[in-house]
C-alpha cells in the first residue's frame, strides 16, 4: 500500500506538469541597455532584460528573456560538520516549472517525484481578478527516518511516514508594482483532503507503536504579496515581498503511539498554526553605487497540538531569499540541518549585505538570529521541549557559469545547534540550477 502512495503521487504529478506546462510564446527581441556607458552610473542588469556590457576585456550581449515561461532545474547538497544523525552530505534536487501567460493563468510548480508542490490557479471568463485553484502537494520518501535531538538520532522511534494532499479553493489575484510577470498579490482559500501513512522502521525498539494511518482535511488561508525586482541571477534588487499563512488541520483516525509501558500522545487530532515572512531588498544607506545592496527578512510562526508531522519544519541548506515567488516561503535557519527542527514557534531575523563586482557575480555575508522551540535530551537521557537562542554567521557566492549555469557556494556557522554533544555546527551548501 504505502509503495502504491508514493509511485501514484510521482505519477500524479509529472501528469499534471504534462497537461498544465504547454510553451508560452518566445518574447520579441527588443533594445539592448548598455551596463557600461562613459559618464553614466553603472545599472545593475534586472531579470529579463537585454543588455550589452563588458567582460574582462570581451563585449558580452544578452537578449531579452520572457519571464512568463519558464523551466530550470536544481541540484546540489548540504554538507554537515559535525554531522548530526550521520547526515554528512544530504542531497537536494528538483524542477521547477512556471507558467503565467497572461492575467487569468498561473501555474507554478516544484517537481522531485517524491515530494512535490503544485499551484494551478485560472480565472474564468467574466470573473475579473477572482479565480479557482487547484493544488497539489506529496511527501512519500520511501525511507526509514528518525528525528535528531542534540544531533543524535531517535532510532528508538524510526519511522517511515509521508503524506498527499490535494486542494482545490477560491482565490484573488492582481497585478502589483513594478509589474513584472512574477509581481503579484494573492490571496486564496483552500480546502486540502489528505492521506497520511505511518509505518514501524527496522531500527525501531520491538515495542515501538507508530501511529495509525489516516485520512485528514486541512483549511489553508494563504496571502502573498511580491514587488520584489530582481537581477539577472533573480536574486531580490529591490522592493518588498511578504507572506502568511493559516492553517487548521483535523485527522480523522489519531490516537495514542510511540513507546511502552506509557504510550505518548505527541500532537492532536486536531492542530493550528499560522506562519509568515517579510522580506525586504535595497540599497545601502549614503552609497549611490547599485553593486552593493541589503536585505532583511523575518520569519516566524506559531501553533498548538503540533508534532513532527504536522509542524512548519524549520532547518538549513538552500537559501533562496525572495528568488521566486514561492520557494521564499521555506523559513531557513543558516547552519541547521535541512529539516532538523520542527517547532511549535519560531521566529527568525535575517540580515545580509551584498556585492556586485562584475554583471554576473555577486558576493554576500550573511547573519541570522533565531528562537525556537525543539526537543533536548536532559541528563537522564529523557526527551523535553525547550525554547532556545540561535545565531549563525556566512558568506557565498552567486555566480553565472558557462552552458547558463548559475552556481551558488554559501558556508554558515551556527552556535546553537548541537553536534557531538556541544554547541555549533558548520554548514556548506552548493546548489547548481539551469534554464531548459
Amino acid at each position: 500500500m504505502k509503495k502504491q502512495v508514493w509511485r501514484g503521487s510521482a505519477v500524479l504529478s509529472v501528469l499534471l506538469a504534462m497537461i498544465v506546462c504547454s510553451p508560452a510564446p518566445a518574447a520579441e527581441t527588443g533594445g539592448l541597455r548598455e551596463l557600461n556607458r562613459p559618464g553614466e552610473p553603472y545599472h545593475t542588469p534586472l531579470a529579463g532584460e537585454g543588455f550589452r556590457g563588458v567582460a574582462f576585456g570581451r563585449e558580452v550581449v544578452v537578449a531579452p528573456e520572457d519571464r512568463r515561461s519558464v523551466n530550470a532545474w536544481t541540484v546540489g547538497a548540504q554538507v554537515n560538520l559535525d554531522e548530526p544523525d550521520e547526515r554528512l552530505v544530504i542531497p537536494f534536487g528538483s524542477v521547477y516549472l512556471w507558467r503565467h501567460p497572461d492575467d487569468h493563468t498561473l501555474f507554478r510548480a516544484e517537481l522531485a517525484g517524491l515530494y512535490d508542490d503544485v499551484l494551478y490557479a485560472r480565472s474564468p471568463s467574466g470573473w475579473g481578478p477572482f479565480e479557482l485553484v487547484l493544488s497539489f502537494q506529496n511527501y512519500t520518501l520511501p525511507l526509514d527516518r528518525s528525528e535528531v535531538v542534540d544531533g543524535e538520532k531517535l532510532q528508538d522511534e524510526q519511522l517511515t511516514w509521508g503524506y498527499v494532499r490535494p486542494g482545490f479553493g477560491l482565490g484573488y489575484r492582481r497585478q502589483t508594482w513594478p509589474g513584472n510577470e512574477d509581481n503579484m498579490f494573492a490571496l486564496d482559500f483552500l480546502v486540502e483532503p489528505s492521506y497520511s501513512y505511518y509505518s514501524k522502521g527496522s531500527d525501531a525498539a520491538a515495542g515501538f507503536v507508530p501511529p495509525q494511518d489516516t485520512s485528514e482535511l486541512r483549511g489553508v488561508l494563504q496571502l502573498r504579496w511580491d514587488s520584489l525586482v530582481r537581477n539577472i541571477l533573480s536574486l531580490p534588487h529591490r522592493g518588498v515581498a511578504l507572506r502568511a499563512d493559516a492553517v487548521y488541520g483535523h485527522r480523522h483516525d489519531w490516537g495514542r503511539w510511540g513507546l511502552p509501558p506509557e504510550l505518548e500522545e505527541t500532537g492532536g487530532r486536531d492542530y493550528r498554526y499560522v506562519t509568515g515572512y517579510l522580506l525586504g531588498a535595497g540599497g545601502v544607506p549614503f552609497v549611490k553605487s547599485e553593486r552593493h545592496r541589503l536585505l532583511g527578512a523575518f520569519y516566524g510562526g506559531a501553533g498548538s497540538n503540533l508534532d513532527r508531522f504536522t509542524a512548519p519544519r524549520v532547518g538549513g541548506g538552500p537559501e533562496p531569499l525572495g528568488e521566486e515567488f514561492g520557494s521564499t516561503a521555506m523559513p531557513v535557519l543558516p547552519g541547521a540541518a535541512i529539516h532538523e527542527f520542527f517547532p511549535d514557534h519560531y521566529a527568525i531575523l535575517i540580515g545580509e549585505y551584498r556585492w556586485e563586482p562584475i554583471f554576473f557575480t555577486y558576493f554576500h555575508v550573511r547573519a541570522a538570529v533565531a528562537r525556537l522551540d525543539r526537543l533536548r535530551r536532559n541528563d537522564t537521557g529523557g526527551i523535553y521541549h525547550s525554547t532556545d537562542d540561535f545565531a549563525a554567521l556566512g558568506m557565498g557566492i552567486t555566480t553565472g557559469f558557462f552552458f547558463k549555469l548559475r552556481l551558488c557556494l554559501d558556508y554558515s556557522y551556527n552556535t546553537g545547534v548541537i553536534r557531538d554533544h556541544d554547541h555549533g555546527g558548520n554548514e556548506v551548501v552548493l546548489r547548481v540550477s539551469r534554464p531548459f
